[in-house]
């Protein structure tokens, strides 16, 4: 049975104190799936958010147990420890996004990685509903409108130098605009934070991953400006949002471990992919039903969008993610897909 240590039960009430266990905002937390017949891993992730779906699914669904795998799953609280945790040897893998590991790996950080899980952006914009129809905008107004739009508003962050900073510089950019003068770009907090921030039209816009956002849009307070994870803008088209990486020394000594943590994400990505997201949600229920079942399906079908059906990442991938992170001066040097993806491991 799936055991959450350390989120206090209270932490996963309705509204924006659910919220707080998404973000990982309540402790290191730590998932164990305990089989002492089978062989114990440790996996981290930054926090707890359905950009992570398959973990969770592969682990309410049995498929882990089912590659003779006992996962612990190890939640950080942000980057940077995450991985650091693989370096050293505490991991064996972290599933992460390429915008936080490709400027480590341009520098020498020994990391590959082995599989694709999420190839489509999930970090959705969403505008304060008055903003909007101020603006006459629509989830529907033509991209260019959408970015000209953003001029002057205050637009809500985790943090400088988080994704979602990265990505909301690089639309200003798109849209002929300057970062530093042209609109104000707030470092809120954590996912909680910046929902609230939305909801109590303390900023304008805000950028976070799916479904944060979406509980305000739910609520009526907000409308989806941009959805990415359907691809919605033509300048990210796909993305290295997720995947599963490990050190090339893990890799050559673990080959069957390697091999069994792909084929247990890999099912997981096919249950998404092969169901509606109803049926996707039910088993994330006990993570994240404190966010209703509406918001739930909402979220669940969004990351839908984003799964990889092949578990590869592409050159254009890495190149469109690569375009954001020089945009905004984050990576030494960009790199060839060699340097990055070893695809050695996925079945066809």
């Amino acid at each position: 049975m799936t055991q959450i240590k350390g989120i206090p039960r209270r932490s996963f009430l309705a509204g924006t104190a659910a919220t707080l266990a998404l973000a990982g905002a309540v402790g290191f937390n730590r998932t164990a799936f305990a089989a002492s017949s089978l062989q114990k891993i440790t996996v981290t992730q930054a926090v707890t958010s359905l950009a992570f779906i398959q973990n969770y699914l592969a682990s309410e669904l049995g498929y882990f147990k089912d590659e003779g795998l006992d996962v612990e799953i190890v939640v950080t609280r942000g980057g940077g420890p995450d991985v650091q945790a693989v370096i050293s040897g505490d991991a064996a893998f972290t599933v992460n996004d390429g915008a936080q590991v490709l400027p480590a790996v341009a520098r020498g950080l020994d990391l590959k990685c082995i599989m694709a899980t999420l190839d489509k952006n999930i970090i959705n914009v969403s505008m304060v509903k008055e903003t909007a129809d101020r603006l006459n905008l629509t989830p529907e107004s033509p991209i260019e409108q959408k970015l000209a739009a953003l001029k002057g508003l205050k637009i809500g962050v985790t943090r400088p130098g988080s994704l979602t900073w990265q990505l909301a510089r690089f639309n200003l950019l798109k849209a002929g605009l300057n970062p530093d003068t042209d609109a104000t770009i707030v470092g809120v907090g954590g996912g909680p934070a910046v929902a609230a921030a939305l909801d109590n039209k303390d900023v304008d816009v805000i950028y976070i991953s799916v479904p944060l956002g979406e509980r305000v849009v739910n609520s009526g307070n907000a409308i989806t400006l941009i959805d990415n994870s359907n691809g919605q803008d033509p300048n990210l088209p796909s993305f290295m949002m997720e995947g599963l990486w490990a050190t090339p020394e893990y890799m050559a000594s673990n080959p069957e471990t390697c091999k069994a943590m792909v084929s247990a994400l890999s099912k997981a990505s096919k249950f998404i992919l092969e169901n509606d997201a109803k049926t996707i949600s039910e088993p994330l229920k006990p993570v994240f039903g404190a966010l209703g079942d509406d918001v739930l399906q909402i979220g669940a079908g969004m990351v839908k969008a984003a799964v990889s059906s092949s578990g590869e990442f592409s050159q254009e991938t890495l190149d469109v993610t690569q375009n954001v992170l020089t945009s905004n001066k984050s990576i030494e040097r960009t790199m060839t897909l060699n340097e990055v993806f070893d695809g050695q491991f996925l079945t066809s």
